[in-house]
């Protein structure tokens, strides 16, 4: 059926190629037109951040308690003494207020149109530190009176002031310690603070707000890089617009390293196609060139088209496609010429382009198609940008896959040489369109190859593939076991990048102190014993997580608020009698050793578990980092289904293809294989078990395909009852593993093959030169796919086919191990061979060269 259809639809092709070329630029027009209302998402936080999930909800509650439209920007400062000293003396406790002070000034501004100041409602956010911290100031400035300082007592993680304790372990990263002295000077038990931390809150309701706290921690952050702004002190700021500032960097490097590989891809597919293509003239080859890049890059920009007028936003991680697409284009493009060029002895185009899409229709099918799909899955990742990026991919993959056929080959059709001899007719058109066994015979196949042939059909070829692929397996399993559950924002930036050093410092804050917010919507009733003895429990189970005993004290609470300016953590509501009643509150559950993101996502589901048992109090918790946690929390599960999904539908699109069930089995065994090692191999290379992973895995499993498929395909497609209907493709891939025509087939088989592992390479090799995780994560996974393909599809699978067609039991075999042992023979020697029973005296393939298929 394929057969017929490819060929129809060349007949199509080669009598109206202007039309295919004019149609196709107008179609990738009519979608490249929506790229002028393109709009282009680099928020980080709403890139990894999953529409639908259980943190989205968390979202909604936190941002109605705030009275927020839009989840807030968030930043915090790091401050070090330039000496190394600690951050308690008076001179950098000083320059922290005086930075402090700057900042705030930028967010207490109030915006033109709502009137809210930036950083409302959370101005005081630091405002515990700020008490403990002022009061220190004014002991060391002698502006304290004895009486005043009896009531102070500077400690770690509660301070007392007035005595009211205030919790200031949120501020203070490696304090020093006595061991309950107290030092009269300043009345502290702390003798030295290595890094004093601030965080800050602000609104992004308006475009306003947000370009003032940009234009702020941006202009702070290459202040910062200066180490001059501060007398005594240096200071590191980390923020939501700086980390997004810094994801743009990562994609423009990326970008303009991608031009670099695509320079060097251009060369490689210039020196490949002239190589391929010597016999036409030398106006041709350029024309060629061009239009196999351009199909690649017309179908990204279709695509990029397409989302957009679907309203979709465009990722920075999305700068990769084109470059992606090109990688993978020009293996369908390598694929066409490959055969164009292997039939330049039909000097009918007409027929010519008939039998090269029959020939390599299929298997330029079959890797497309499964590319597409696979990119497709992709689109089920949870994180909007690696979702778009596969959807964009996919879309890109299949209209590259059109346009081979609509763009390229009718270019192809025109440039080359016309007829030299009369035009066939319609039954010569349709007759044999297989190569014949003569003109194949002749092929000169480099003695490397030859020799190859021969190991991968003997003993010690199959004993050696065998022990490699078990070791190989032992590595990955290893690697896989060795596999853990990370993910932070600093891999979707540079790591060279001024914030990587930002983070480090934030790690170990977290490991000495986390916060996790809870939102109480329906608060207990006191006066109710019952109700507030279950809140309690509640309370106890919260503390039993950490092994911690502490009673609640309200005795200093009206103090608390006041010192505090009643924090909108606590919302009170007014009532018909003109009291005001407690309607919801926010309390905080600290926690330690939470540098790891894996282990936040556990403590935090553990979180939700205890509230989901209190249900009555209607409390929720709230991260601004929780939709990438969930993630975390069921990527292994997601990983594994997403490979089995893919695997699946690869298998699906190759049994349309492939007409046999083993080859069907095998291909899906190779896949399966290829992604296992896959896995373990890029462990290995320093990959996490993260969303990342899960969309490079998917789409490596789109390009395993490519490197099983064709050697697949071309050994089943003509598999039949009579011999007329093999033809001499299958001689060439029936017998990949005997000897002389093994030597044919892995000729004609290794350069498309090798050539499109290496365009892809060249493609992704400049991508190592960036230090932006995701990317470089990417370039390995590529580049470990594609050498993990070539070795199953040149190696491991040959060996296996090889075990499943014994040479004895095929009389086409025979005769082509025959005719491959009499071109190397004596005269006397063939004839001892033939008495003897080991080749066939007859030539049932004689016949191939005038047999005629189906007419059109």
């Amino acid at each position: 059926m394929f057969d017929h259809l490819n060929r129809a639809w060349a007949g199509i092709i080669s009598r109206h190629p202007h039309i295919h070329i004019w149609a196709s630029i107008a179609v990738i027009a009519l979608f490249s037109a929506h790229l002028v209302n393109l709009k282009i998402e680099n928020d980080i936080r709403a890139s990894f951040s999953p529409a639908s999930s259980q943190a989205t909800y968390e979202s909604l509650v936190y941002k109605e308690f705030y009275n927020l439209t839009t989840l807030p920007q968030r930043a915090f400062m790091l401050f070090s003494a330039k000496d190394g000293g600690s951050m308690l003396r008076y001179n950098q406790l000083s320059d922290v207020h005086k930075m402090h002070e700057e900042f705030m000034s930028v967010l207490r501004k109030r915006d033109s149109q709502t009137g809210d100041r930036g950083c409302d409602p959370l101005c005081n956010l630091n405002r515990p530190f700020h008490i403990i911290s002022s009061r220190l100031l004014d002991i060391y400035a002698n502006k304290t009176s004895r009486k005043d300082m009896d009531k102070f007592l500077l400690d770690y993680p509660v301070s007392m002031y007035r005595d009211v304790p205030l919790f200031i372990g949120m501020n203070l990263l490696g304090p020093s310690l006595t061991n309950g002295k107290i030092f009269p000077q300043n009345n502290s038990r702390i003798v030295s603070v290595r890094t004093i931390i601030l965080w800050y809150f602000s609104r992004s309701d308006t475009t306003e707000l947000k370009d003032r706290l940009r234009k702020a921690t941006l202009a702070l952050f290459e202040s910062a890089k200066k180490g001059k702004h501060l007398q005594y002190v240096d200071f590191e700021i980390f923020g939501d617009e700086i980390a997004n500032s810094e994801m743009v960097r990562g994609a423009i490097e990326a970008t303009v390293l991608m031009t670099i590989g695509f320079l060097l891809l251009l060369v490689f597919i210039t020196f490949t196609i002239y190589r391929k293509m010597k016999h036409m003239s030398k106006w041709a080859i350029p024309v060629v060139v061009f239009a196999s890049v351009l199909c690649p890059f017309l179908a990204s920009l279709a695509a990029f088209g397409a989302l957009t007028w679907l309203g979709f936003y465009t990722y920075t991680i999305m700068c990769v496609t084109p470059f992606l697409i090109c990688g993978i284009g020009v293996d369908d493009a390598f694929i066409l010429l490959q055969s164009w060029n292997q039939h330049q002895n039909i000097h009918d185009l007409r027929r010519r382009l008939a039998l090269v899409m029959v020939h390599v229709g299929p298997s330029i099918s079959i890797t497309s198609l499964t590319n597409s799909v696979a990119f497709g899955i992709g689109y089920a990742t949870p994180t909007p940008q690696m979702s778009l990026f596969c959807l964009c991919t996919s879309i890109a993959v299949f209209l590259d896959y059109l346009l081979t056929f609509t763009l390229l080959a009718p270019i192809i059709l025109l440039v080359s040489p016309k007829d030299k001899q009369p035009v066939a007719t319609n039954s010569q058109t349709s007759t044999n369109l297989v190569p014949s066994v003569a003109a194949d015979s002749k092929t000169e196949i480099p003695m490397a190859i030859r020799k190859y042939s021969a190991f991968l059909h003997s003993t010690t070829g199959r004993i050696i593939a065998f022990m490699s692929l078990i070791l190989l397996y032992i590595v990955a399993l290893m690697g896989v076991l060795n596999m853990k559950s990370n993910f932070e924002p600093s891999k979707a930036f540079p790591s060279d990048s001024p914030l990587s050093s930002s983070m480090a410092s934030i790690r170990a804050v977290f490991d000495e102190f986390f916060p996790i917010n809870v939102i109480v919507n329906r608060p207990p009733d006191i006066t109710d014993v019952q109700d507030y003895a279950h809140f309690n429990r509640m309370l106890w189970k919260f503390l039993g997580m950490s092994n911690y005993s502490y009673k609640p004290s309200y005795d200093h609470l009206d103090l608390f608020l006041e010192q505090l300016d009643y924090p909108p953590t606590i919302k009170l509501e007014k009532l018909q009698n003109g009291t005001k009643a407690l309607k919801a509150f926010q309390f905080t559950v600290i926690a330690k050793e939470m540098s790891e993101w894996s282990t936040r996502a556990m403590v935090e589901q553990q979180v939700r578990d205890i509230l989901s048992g209190f249900p009555e109090f209607n409390a929720t918790i709230y991260d601004g980092d929780s939709a990438v946690l969930n993630l975390l929390l069921t990527v292994k599960i997601d990983l594994i289904g997403s490979i089995t999904v893919t695997v699946v539908c690869m298998v699906i699109i190759c049994s349309f293809f492939i007409p046999d069930q083993i080859g069907v089995g095998i291909i899906g065994l190779t896949i399966s294989s290829i992604c296992f090692t896959l896995v373990g191999l890029i462990s290995w290379w320093g990959a996490d078990l993260d969303p990342v992973t899960i969309v490079d895995v998917l789409l490596a499993t789109g390009f395993s395909v490519d490197y099983t498929a064709h050697v697949a395909h071309q050994f089943y497609t003509k598999s039949g009852k009579t011999e007329e209907r093999i033809g001499m493709q299958l001689l060439l891939m029936k017998n990949l593993f005997n000897l002389n025509i093994s030597a044919i087939s892995l000729h004609e088989m290794m350069s498309p093959m090798l050539a499109a592992g290496t365009s892809t390479v060249l493609c992704m090799l400049p991508l190592f030169l960036i230090s932006t995780y995701a990317i470089v994560a990417f370039a390995k996974t590529v580049l470990v796919v594609v050498t993990s393909g070539l070795a199953h599809g040149l190696f491991f699978m040959p060996v296996l086919l090889c075990c499943m067609t014994p040479r004895d039991e095929n009389q086409l075999l025979q005769y082509c191990w025959a005719k491959s042992v009499e071109k190397h023979k004596s005269p006397a020697q063939a004839a001892a061979a033939t008495r003897a029973g080991n080749v066939p005296t007859s030539e049932p393939l004689l016949s191939l060269q005038t047999t005629k298929t189906d007419a059109d």
